[in-house]
């Protein structure tokens, strides 16, 4: 994943900016360069957001987690917490099923470059998958303890 982060960090920085001077300097428009730099950009977020799953880094507000005070009672609420989390990782595999339905039977591509729309709807396919499978990772995790206290983690 980190080849990922860092060649699409790589592509966006380039090819913006390369379409920035060519644009402006040049007064150059070279069709695609904006294609390129959405598909690597959506690649970016979603391998991101991947990552922020795994290592549990994910935006949250921990306001209620601060405030309790038993082991017990703050594994629940990771429990609640990812079981939400969960419901909502199965409603995002459900619209990507969709999509890549959708895909199936009327394919798309870019009008610039004729990039096929499958190569940004994997990023967000991958995102849903792996997202999932970690929250489904949180949700045992978080059971174990509350179960068996601080050995089951």
């Amino acid at each position: 994943m980190s080849v990922v982060i860092f060649v699409s960090t790589a592509a966006i920085i380039c090819l913006i900016s390369f379409l920035i001077l060519s644009r402006f300097v040049f007064g150059w428009s070279i069709v695609g360069l904006l294609e390129l730099s959405t598909l690597s950009a959506l690649w970016l977020y979603m391998v991101g957001a991947i990552v922020a799953s795994r290592n549990r880094e994910h935006i949250t507000v921990d306001f209620i987690t601060q405030s309790l005070n038993s082991p017990r009672l703050r594994a629940a609420h990771e429990v609640a917490v990812s079981v939400i989390i969960f419901v909502f990782g199965l409603f995002f595999l459900s619209l990507t099923k969709d999509m890549i339905d959708w895909s199936l039977h009327r394919p798309q591509v870019t009008p610039g470059l004729g990039i096929s729309l499958f190569y940004g709807q994997a990023a967000l396919v991958a995102a849903a998958v792996v997202g999932t499978a970690y929250t489904l990772r949180d949700i045992i995790k978080s059971a174990g303890v509350l179960v068996h206290g601080n050995r089951g983690a």
